[in-house]
């Protein structure tokens, strides 16, 4: 480029470096960034604050429910059976937090990556009524509902299968649905 004006072979060089990028690969930092926020918060309350999900613990994170029960509505029943058995509140927060971490791995590296967009929608989903109760901040709220959006993008595209180890799999299965029932199969392992 010279002078201000574009040259042929500046446009066919962009042209060329554009075709070996597909939509797919686009999605890259999307499912990098949303691995890591669940890798990153399955490993927080695992190895960095365990007594989060240690019911005898003051730091106990389904502590926080007492505030959610005045505004609770369908979920009190919930929340009440937590609050009045922390084991199984506490077990409950364990799992999820090793789902958070199974999830994060798997986008991180492409691995299932539709099966895991899934898992990232449902658990994302499961989020929001702990947004909407209790006394959180207005961003957690926003910070929700991108991740429920972006783990919807991540499900539908395949992004696993550029930059992914589900290239590998694409490669030698093909497309496989998680079930060949209408809605399910739309939810693909990769």
């Amino acid at each position: 480029m010279s002078g201000g004006k574009v040259s042929t072979s500046d446009v066919t060089e962009q042209r060329e470096a554009t075709k070996s990028l597909t939509p797919l690969a686009y999605l890259l930092p999307l499912r990098l960034t949303v691995g890591w926020d669940w890798l990153d918060a399955g490993l927080r309350k695992l190895m960095l604050a365990p007594a989060k999900v240690n019911p005898s613990s003051s730091s106990f994170v389904l502590n926080k429910f007492v505030s959610f029960l005045p505004h609770a509505g369908p979920f009190t029943f919930l929340l009440k059976y937590f609050l009045e058995n922390p084991s199984v509140g506490g077990t409950f927060l364990v799992t999820y937090a090793v789902a958070e971490v199974i999830v994060g791995v798997f986008l991180i590296t492409g691995l299932l990556s539709r099966l895991a967009g899934f898992g990232s929608v449902v658990m994302a989903a499961a989020l929001m009524p702990a947004y909407w109760l209790g006394s959180t901040c207005e961003d957690e709220w926003q910070i929700g509902i991108l991740l429920v959006a972006s783990s919807v993008v991540l499900m539908l595209m395949a992004s696993g299968r550029k930059f992914g180890l589900d290239s590998y799999l694409f490669v030698k299965f093909g497309d496989r649905p998680i079930s060949s029932l209408p809605v399910l199969r739309w939810i693909k392992f990769w």
